[in-house]
């Protein structure tokens, strides 16, 4: 039990973040661009942008849902659970984001 509640995710873990280490060390991230006040020009590509963060952050968050709680643990309903929690911090997430950026003039990439 405790090789498949305890090792497994743990070491999954370590292999993700080693994953990603490698490829942020090969791929920096760009300096990001000075602030711009968000205006009809630029109002689509940032709403372009929000979606795809959205529905990618979705994604993932399911997908680590899915392998872990119902794949490894195997807890039933689990998946359900967070489809619809997950679709209640996107509700709370996305306009939060969407405000903070016009107040603080950011913009997508």
């Amino acid at each position: 039990m405790t090789l498949r509640a305890v090792v497994v995710p743990v070491l999954s873990a370590f292999v993700f973040l080693a994953m990603v280490t490698i490829h942020a060390a090969r791929r920096p991230a760009p300096r990001p661009m000075p602030a711009a006040r968000l205006s009809g020009a630029n109002l689509r590509p940032f709403l372009r942008y929000l979606a795809t963060l959205a529905a990618g952050g979705y994604g993932a968050f399911l997908a680590v849902v899915f392998v872990f709680s119902t794949l490894i643990i195997g807890q039933e309903g689990a998946l359900r659970s967070a489809a619809w929690s997950g679709l209640f911090l996107l509700a709370v997430a996305v306009p939060a984001f969407a405000l903070l950026s016009r107040v603080f003039g950011r913009r997508s990439p």
